[in-house]
């Protein structure tokens, strides 16, 4: 009798804590909201992190992240770590992630990503997060082990919102009836609209994630809505979304928002004035008119490729204007402190290669494949690499390529050669570390 007693009670408290537990998930968490002048947030996207125990630095592994398209992949939960030792010396208000916070929406990833950033919330540090296009129902999902990849469980939208629920969802004023998108006020004159502009629902019919973006019919309305709250609360409405809002590169296809021109009319009908993106993976600020009115899109260079910005963001809250700074994250520094010299040599090496390589390698390939049309010496292709190399890096960093030689050679290519007005556009990148304007 006593032992059943005992294993009733057991019970009881177990189901208790269960209970309890399950209360707060669903627990509305406030903060006082931010009444100094300035508000300050650090901005970065496509962080790409993949949780260190679905690896082993094995083979399988090493080969995948050599394949990543210049990021550093080996180094992404090292890269994201050091990102939240900056936040918590810098103590912003707000940090906005906008996108792509996985390698391929790993539930796994995604658990690790919300352990660190709820390092940041302990300190009352509000933590704001939208889905990119890898992030959800996403069939690639991947673990490595050794010589091998296998799947491991992604993450569905339902998980997503319970995973970041002191990243966003917990402190929503209210969410978007159509998709992931919520609407946070972190204080009373600055307000911002987290928007979903990933879409996910065929990923698993189609075997991959969807590249391209867009956001419903229904999100839109609710945008508008939105819009009109905030200019009758005087408040400035700042969106943040995957997806870009106009053309940033010479590249844009999929990267660029579906019916861009309609998300900027109602962007400037609502009275948005500076959007946050992310996706292409390069630090830059484009700006256009749309009825008249100005409207800035800040794409932030990707967490996981050098330099490995964050971006801050201050809004003045009495005047409505606002500044930004793109800052390269110094994760040698990071690792130095934690791991040592040697360790911190070896993450250099690899930072700088693996990016150079992404664009030596796109040219080698392209070049090698007209050489029957070119007639192209091996010493010339060589050349063309080491340039595009230099571009490459420079597309990311938001600044101009330095006028080597390598460069030259590719001005003085035929016009119809391949990669060509790629290479050369990324001599005329300016603007895209700061910003300053008007945001009200």
């Amino acid at each position: 009798m006593k032992l059943r007693k005992s294993i009733f009670g057991i019970s009881c408290v177990l189901f208790g804590m269960m209970l309890l537990s399950g209360c707060q998930k669903q627990t509305k968490m406030t903060l006082p909201p931010v009444s100094h002048k300035t508000l300050t947030a650090m901005v970065i996207s496509d962080d790409h992190v993949i949780a260190p125990r679905l690896h082993d630095n094995g083979k399988a592994f090493t080969q995948y992240a050599a394949n990543d398209a210049g990021a550093d992949l080996k180094y992404s939960a090292t890269i994201f770590r050091a990102f939240i030792a900056k936040a918590l010396i810098t103590k912003p208000d707000v940090v906005l992630i906008s996108g792509d916070i996985t390698n391929n929406g790993e539930k796994a990833s995604h658990e690790y990503v919300a352990k660190q950033l709820r390092r940041l919330t302990a300190k009352h540090i509000r933590v704001y997060v939208v889905p990119g296009n890898h992030d959800l129902n996403n069939p690639i999902a991947r673990r490595f082990k050794g010589k091998h990849q296998y799947s491991t469980e992604a993450t569905s939208p339902t998980q997503f919102k319970k995973i970041y629920h002191q990243a966003g969802y917990g402190q929503a004023s209210e969410t978007d009836p159509s998709s992931l998108g919520y609407l946070v006020k972190p204080s009373k004159h600055t307000w911002f609209l987290m928007l979903n502009s990933a879409i996910y629902k065929s990923n698993y019919q189609q075997g991959n994630s969807t590249v391209g973006g867009g956001l419903t019919d229904g999100t839109l309305q609710w945008l508008t809505k939105v819009g009109k709250q905030a200019k009758q609360a005087h408040a400035t409405l700042i969106p943040v979304l995957h997806h870009n809002t106009m053309d940033h590169t010479v590249i844009h296809q999929d990267y660029t928002i579906g019916y861009a021109e309609d998300v900027r009319k109602a962007f400037t009908t609502a009275g948005i004035k500076l959007s946050l993106s992310g996706h292409i993976h390069a630090q830059n600020i484009k700006s256009t008119k749309v009825k008249n009115q100005s409207l800035t899109d800040i794409a932030s260079g990707a967490l996981i490729l050098g330099s490995h910005y964050y971006g801050t963001l201050k809004i003045n809250q009495s005047n409505g204007t606002a500044t930004y700074h793109a800052t390269p994250l110094n994760v040698s520094a990071y690792i130095k402190h934690h791991r040592g010299n040697k360790a911190m040599r070896a993450y250099q090496k690899y930072d700088h290669d693996v990016l150079y390589a992404a664009g030596y390698n796109a040219a080698l390939s392209q070049l090698y494949e007209d050489r029957d049309e070119t007639q192209l010496s091996s010493a010339k292709v060589n050349q063309l690499a080491r340039g595009m190399a230099a571009a490459n890096i420079a597309l990311f960093r938001g600044t101009p390529v330095k006028n080597s030689a390598a460069i030259q050679a590719w001005q003085q290519m035929p016009h119809n050669t391949s990669l060509r007005g790629f290479v050369l556009a990324t001599k005329k990148l300016h603007g895209n570390v700061t910003w300053s304007g008007s945001v009200q």
